[in-house]
């Protein structure tokens, strides 16, 4: 039974499109007709009326005009339902428009998706060459706080620090940096609660380390790694026999 379902189908879409030729040559034709109609119409007085203008184009007129139109544009194959209400007013529903729409709206959401996901790679790639270059920008003073700093939050132990107002800078610096972010407050604040210096107070309670703080750790550690490696083996001469 489905093996005639399926034989029959490939033959209903000739046919389909046989007929729809055949529509599109009647109204070929008709349009033709109607257009020949309406220009005759505009001229004739010069050829019945001796010293007579073509007429102006009038109402109904352009109502052929907009009939010839659409009757020949694609929105004839769409139409697929049409009323005059008794009011007058008119409807008209067309297939396959609701479709295409939603196939464009799709279409700009995986385009839009498309350049977020190159913005967020861009942005990774971005960050890892920040990371990066900040292992030759930054001494090891720096990538101790940090590293404390990430160290404490980890095990979530205090960090006890004395802020003073060169600290306070220090600070500054690498949260301009983005290496590391205040939860709340200023960081003049921290100067005040260290009583500029003199007393110690627990960073974990005002900073975190961002993502690109872990990142350069991350580089830091394995740069090092790298450069103990090298120099453990050039310290290996081999032996002379």
């Amino acid at each position: 039974m489905n093996q005639e379902n399926n034989q029959n189908q490939p033959k209903q879409k000739p046919q389909d499109d046989q007929n729809k030729n055949r529509r599109n040559w009647w109204i070929e034709i008709v349009s033709l007709l109607a257009l020949g109609y309406l220009i005759f119409s505009l001229i004739s007085p010069i050829f019945f009326k001796e010293g007579q203008q073509p007429r102006k184009i009038e109402l109904p007129d352009i109502l052929v005009i907009a009939v010839i139109l659409f009757f020949n544009s694609d929105l004839l194959n769409r139409l697929e339902d049409f009323g005059i209400s008794k009011e007058g007013g008119i409807t008209a529903k067309f297939r396959e428009l609701k479709q295409e729409v939603n196939k464009q709206k799709k279409e700009i959401d995986e385009l839009q998706a498309q350049q977020l996901e190159q913005l967020e790679k861009q942005q990774k790639n971005l960050e890892e060459m920040q990371a990066f270059m900040y292992n030759f920008l930054l001494g090891d003073k720096d990538y101790d706080k940090i590293a404390q700093l990430e160290q404490h939050l980890q095990a979530n132990t205090n960090y006890n620090f004395y802020v003073s107002e060169k600290v306070a800078d220090e600070l500054r610096r690498l949260r301009d940096l983005k290496l590391i972010q205040t939860n709340s407050g200023y960081i003049s604040d921290l100067v005040k609660a260290s009583d500029y210096g003199r007393q110690p107070i627990d960073l974990t309670k005002y900073f975190c380390v961002t993502d690109l703080g872990k990142k350069f750790l991350t580089t830091r550690n394995t740069l090092n790694s790298s450069n103990q490696q090298e120099t453990t083996n050039s310290q290996e001469i081999p032996k002379v026999e």
